[in-house]
Parts: structure tokens; C-alpha cells; sequence
């Protein structure tokens, strides 16, 4: 396979873990990104010893480059209730888990919310909750922390929040994926080459470059400052062609897997089913 940077999407896996490497193939994606099991329910799905054979062996023919599972979405590292907090952290061990039996780069994690409570008033927790995870984790695969939109009291939004956590957790498993969606709507405007070289310094002065591992390729539906989590397809958004031309041509997004999460263009049914071969065609003509 060529080199980077691969453009891929997040695909179903339902039905079976290698349907996701039949999906993927049907809109040429590189790399994918796929859930460990229902997104909105705390049980744990049961992949057999086959099935992750079968994906292993897939993937391998099909030369995907990268795959990444994103985790639930109930979890929260900094909840209140110590019973959610459990199983907020025994979901991204389960999940991280998975990842390293079917030779996956690693697990993206929405962090939480302090629920309006500020960042400082929870960060011990969530610390905490980081460190166990990856005390309970295998040592092959990566923690990658998600930036939010900014909304309500979402951790993330802002990169420096993402920064402490992992300088204090120090574990060179844990990083960060760039929402680009997110990091417009909580006011970084991707459109100007110089606002990514500072979101890049960001990384270099506080955790290093290399701790950015991945991107979730998004349009956003709003206008940037918006605090609104909105995907958008690629081109059809306040970001544009521009934003992700910058971004794909950035030496330091050159390796990383750059993940569509995106609602797809209407088919023949006016139904959208998520990321689709336009959607992978329009960022792999922007390399070009």
C-alpha cells in the first residue's frame, strides 16, 4: 500500500466483525474504524475465536492499513455514580481488549463530561480512571482521547484539557484523535493553514506530536465557534475543501489514518447510511 496519508471510515460490523472489511471494500477505504459492539448498551458483545480469525484474515487480503474501534458511548471517566464509573472503565478495557485480539491500532474514547462541574473539578478522577484502564489493558494498543465540540460540559473541547490528562497519566499508549468537526465547532478554524500549526504546537510544546494518532475526518453542519457537534460530508460543510486540503498535505497528518464519520450522500431509498464512496473519493482527490 501506498503511503499515507489513508483515508478510511467508520463501517458496520453488524452481522459479524468481517462484514466490517466488506464494507469497507465496497467504498475503497484504506482504514476503518468500527464499534465493539451496541454503541448505546453497557453488555459487552461476544466475538468468537472464529469470527476474529475470519476479520484477521480479511483484513490481511484486503490490505486495510488500520483498525480502530471506537468505544461505547455511555461511558464516562469522570461520572458521579461509581457503578457507571465501573463499567465506563471496564468498557474501554473490554474494547482495548478486542482491539489487540484482532491486531487493531487501538480504541478512541469520548473522555466524559464533569457535567458542568469545570474541568479542575474533576481531572483527579478522570486521571485516575486513565490509569487504571491501562493498567488493565494489553501493552499493544492505543488510548486515543477524542476532542469535543465544546457542548455543555464536555471534556476536550479544549486541546490543553486533552494535553494535562495524558502528561499526568504518562503512558505512552495514550494520545489523541483530532475531530476536525469538533475542534471547528470549538472555535479552531482548520480552514487556515496557521491555526493548524498552532494546534501542532500545541502537541510539540505540551505532549509531543506523536501523540496525535488519528483523525475523524468531519464537515461541520454549523459555523465554527458553534459548540454543536454536526457532521457534515466532506465539502458540504463550513470547512470545506480547503480545511482538509490543509490538513492532508500537513507533513505531521502524512501517516495518520484520517476516519470519515459522516451521514453519506441520499441514495436511491433518500435514506443516508453513513460514509460512503463519494465521501472517500472527495478527501482522496484532495491528495492529489
Amino acid at each position: 500500500m501506498t503511503k499515507g496519508p489513508y483515508i478510511g471510515a467508520h463501517v458496520s460490523a453488524s452481522g459479524g466483525l468481517s462484514n466490517a472489511i466488506l464494507n469497507a471494500i465496497k467504498i475503497d477505504a484504506e482504514s476503518i474504524q468500527i464499534f465493539p459492539g451496541a454503541p448505546q448498551v453497557w453488555k459487552p458483545a461476544n466475538h468468537t475465536h472464529e469470527e476474529i480469525e475470519k476479520f484477521k484474515s480479511l483484513r490481511e487480503h484486503n490490505k486495510i492499513h488500520e483498525v480502530w474501534l471506537h468505544n461505547i458511548y455511555l461511558a464516562n471517566m469522570a461520572a458521579d455514580n461509581s457503578e457507571q464509573l465501573d463499567k465506563s472503565i471496564n468498557s474501554v478495557v473490554h474494547a482495548l481488549n478486542l482491539s489487540s485480539k484482532i491486531n487493531g491500532a487501538g480504541v478512541v474514547l469520548h473522555t466524559g463530561s464533569h457535567k458542568g462541574k469545570g474541568f479542575n473539578k474533576v481531572q483527579r478522577k478522570v486521571i485516575s480512571s486513565l490509569k487504571k484502564i491501562l493498567s488493565l489493558a494489553p501493552g499493544d494498543v492505543k488510548l486515543a482521547l477524542e476532542n469535543s465540540a465544546g457542548q455543555g460540559g464536555a471534556i476536550g473541547g479544549d486541546f490543553s484539557e486533552l494535553y494535562y490528562l495524558i502528561d499526568r497519566v504518562n503512558d505512552q499508549r495514550l494520545g489523541v484523535c483530532l475531530d476536525t468537526c469538533h475542534a471547528f465547532a470549538a472555535g479552531y478554524d482548520l480552514r487556515k493553514k496557521d491555526e493548524i500549526d498552532k494546534i501542532i504546537q500545541g502537541f510539540q510544546d505540551s505532549i509531543s506530536v506523536d501523540k496525535l494518532f488519528v483523525v475523524h475526518a468531519n464537515d461541520s453542519l454549523m459555523d465554527i465557534g458553534s459548540n454543536k457537534d454536526r457532521h457534515e460530508n466532506i465539502n458540504e460543510g463550513y470547512i470545506g475543501n480547503v480545511g482538509f486540503k490543509n490538513l492532508l498535505h500537513n507533513k505531521f497528518f502524512r501517516e495518520l489514518s484520517f476516519i470519515l464519520e459522516v451521514p453519506g450522500f441520499q441514495n436511491k431509498s433518500r435514506k443516508s447510511k453513513g460514509p460512503d464512496i463519494e465521501n472517500v473519493e472527495r478527501l482522496k482527490s484532495l491528495l492529489k
